[in-house]
């Protein structure tokens, strides 16, 4: 029952980190996590989870390197082959020795064994924290390649160095000669097991297609498992299971792909499969990050044998050194490479080189590996260990999150997308060319103006998508203050009886769409606290008319001509107090990002006065929406294909507009024909009066 507990709370966690990092976008998600991860371990279902490397290195780490290799641009990496392999044993190596000598200068006490296999533990970077902190960062491709191969080469280096240094310990002998040609004859297994695992797995996809058995997931759960028996296969014969994953991942991105329905329909369910698994793990390592941090902290922290003041020194020291070490040993490769000259002009590629080599999960996963008992007799310096390794990468990644911005070129900010604009556009002129050329009934008319809507919110998406998360920003906390404009003008319009609960339905229905334009939402704290406080305020000063909006829920309402003229006056005197808020905003907000909104206000009063905007709304769920939607669909394609023809769009691109077109397409004509709410727009029943 502790197992299903632990699992249960670990997803709920999981779940919880991804909300938060939408609501604070500005701090990273994997900052998140491990804060998450820390309360979590204070709780007695975190102090119930034990720690097992073996464990976390075959089950996490494994398929997140073997994730990477599939998905790293090989060929970018390989122009950077000689840099990469310096850092990833190189480096290890030279961290090893810096850092194990200055812990035990530091710390005489402590085996110098131990303290190399301390140095051993954090010369790997972590790859999913660099990814994690560069990728909403204009970084250089270059240093993003270099730090992607080193993340996936490294962790194998680290390992094996470390088991020497553990050996060292438990049996005071050490040959570096040794040590070398174990990691070559480690590294070269590692690779080994990995072809032959992929060879093997393809023999087996050859089989199942011989004898006709092939099936999607099948095929998905061989995939799924490569990375895991890489691993034990290179491990049964003592080689790096880590290097085998990562082989074994690089491999099958190279393989041949035929180009069929069946494989284009795998492809899909692998991609998605992956997604989800691939944050999933992300989110575990930072998850026990936490947890081994909040574990590891307090018995040292309040033991009476260190000084804490003398502790923190150390983990700030020594921290700094990796650091330094980096930069140091990262200069000295650009000077013998490229000569002294050229190294002092790519001073801004060897910082971000050296800060981007922060420490991850990786390294407390290794320094768990130390024995607690050595030669029979207790090891009581292990848990100070792990103490001041836990420390250190917790504080190599704070460094990182600070640093990475400053040295950076700025936030990505996606590439506009003139030419969608342009055919959606198009789209929308040839909808209204059907509303002035057709003869249409009363619903083809509210059907087309709704798909009219559809598309225009395509052109808001695409508006938005191309702003920065600070702009992303500013903009979800406006619309969070015309939203609760909106939502306090329709209560009090009900509390005073302007409108009925078919009308307040209504107008709710439009504030959800309102609401839900902008699929990629990213709230500040702002427009957090104004959303989600607001509502319980609402419910908590009008619990009645909460009470009855939720009874309201799951009844087919009937809507007469007079609600939805009672919602019409409603909404143009919430516009009008909208237009007075949006025009005192333009000394806080950006004057362009307000005139957005004023503009989009103005035109939704129109559409409300001239066409009926809340007609496009309840046609939505009619069957008749579907099929003019199908129809647009039908009209994107075929402006699609005339820009291709004239050559204003690649065929990479037209395809690539065509996938978005099909997957709506799919999405649209799976909607269910009679839904479980919906309002039906006719005249009402005259109520017969009370007798006396």
């Amino acid at each position: 029952m502790i197992l299903i507990e632990i699992i249960i709370f670990l997803a709920i966690t999981i779940t919880l980190s991804n909300v938060l990092a939408k609501v604070f976008p500005s701090i990273p998600m994997f900052m998140i996590q491990i804060v998450l991860g820390i309360l979590l371990g204070l709780t007695e279902i975190g102090r119930s989870i034990n720690f097992e490397p073996e464990v976390f290195l075959v089950m996490i780490i494994a398929p997140l390197l073997f994730r990477e290799g599939e998905t790293a641009d090989i060929p970018a990496i390989l122009k950077h082959s000689g840099t990469i392999l310096f850092l990833a044993f190189g480096g290890v190596i030279l961290t090893l020795v810096s850092l194990g000598f200055a812990l035990h200068g530091l710390l005489p006490t402590i085996p110098l064994a131990a303290c190399l296999a301390f140095g051993a533990a954090l010369g790997p970077t972590d790859a999913v924290a660099v990814n994690s902190l560069a990728k909403r960062l204009k970084m250089p491709d270059s240093v993003m390649h270099i730090l992607e191969g080193e993340g996936l080469l490294n962790d194998a280096s680290g390992v094996t160095a470390f088991q020497f240094a553990v050996a060292a310990l438990m049996t005071g002998h050490f040959s570096a000669t040794e040590a070398s040609l174990t990691l070559l004859l480690s590294t070269l297994g590692g690779v080994l097991a990995g072809v032959v695992v992929v060879y093997l797995k393809r023999q087996s996809i050859q089989l199942i297609e011989r004898i006709s058995a092939r099936d999607i997931t099948g095929y998905l759960l061989i995939e799924l498992t490569l990375p895991f028996l890489a691993y034990l296969v290179a491990e049964i014969f003592h080689s790096s299971g880590i290097i085998a994953a990562v082989v074994c991942g690089v491999l099958e991105s190279r393989g041949f792909r035929k180009i069929s329905l069946f494989d284009a329909e795998l492809s899909n369910v692998t991609e998605t499969s992956w997604q989800t698994i691939s944050f999933t793990l992300n989110a575990l390592v930072f998850l026990f990050l936490g947890i081994e941090l909040s574990q590891v902290f307090s018995p040292i922290w309040n033991s009476e044998t260190y000084s804490n003041l003398h502790l923190f020194f150390i983990v700030v020291l020594l921290t700094a050194l990796l650091f330094l070490i980096r930069f140091l040993f990262i200069t000295l490769f650009y000077t013998i490479t490229k000569g002294l000259k050229q190294t002092h002009r790519h001073l801004h590629e060897r910082l971000l080189l050296t800060v981007g080599g922060v420490k991850g999960t990786v390294s407390i996963a290794t320094i768990f590996i130390l024995p607690a008992v050595i030669g029979g007799v207790d090891f009581p310096e292990r848990s100070l260990l792990l103490f001041i390794t836990a420390c250190v990468t917790f504080l190599s990644l704070i460094m990182g999150m600070i640093l990475l911005p400053i040295l950076s070129d700025g936030e990505v900010t996606p590439v506009a997308n003139p030419r969608q604009m342009e055919i959606y556009r198009e789209v929308i002129a040839c909808l209204e060319e059907d509303l002035e050329t057709r003869e249409l009934s009363e619903k083809e008319n509210f059907a087309i103006q709704a798909v009219i809507t559809n598309y225009q919110d395509h052109i808001q998406e695409l508006f938005t998508d191309t702003m920065s998360d600070s702009s992303q920003q500013e903009f979800q906390e406006v619309q969070a203050l015309m939203l609760s404009i909106e939502r306090d003008g329709l209560d009090e319009s009900y509390r005073k009886r302007k409108i009925n609960m078919d009308s307040y339905r209504l107008y709710s229905l439009f504030i959800s769409r309102f609401q839900n334009s902008i699929p990629h939402q990213i709230l500040s704290f702002l427009s957090f606290w104004i959303i989600v406080v607001q509502r319980i305020i609402r419910v908590i000063l009008h619990p009645r008319l909460f009470w009855q909006r939720r009874q309201a829920r799951g009844l087919r309402r009937v809507i007469d001509r007079q609600d939805v003229s009672a919602v019409r006056e409603v909404f143009l005197k919430n516009s009008q107090t909208i237009l007075a808020s949006l025009e005192n905003l333009r000394d806080v907000y950006d004057e362009d990002l307000i005139d957005f909104f004023v503009e989009e206000r103005r035109n939704l009063m129109e559409q409300v006065d001239k066409r009926g905007l809340f007609g496009t709304i309840l046609i939505q769920q009619d069957p008749m929406y579907t099929k003019e939607l199908l129809r647009g669909y039908y009209l994107e394609r075929k402006i699609i294909d005339e820009h291709e023809s004239r050559d204003e769009i690649s065929t990479f691109e037209a395809n690539d507009y065509r996938h978005r077109v099909n997957m709506l397409e799919s999405y649209a004509m799976r909607q269910p024909a009679d839904p479980p709410f919906r309002f039906i727009m006719r005249k009402k029943k005259p109520e017969k009066p009370k007798e006396e």
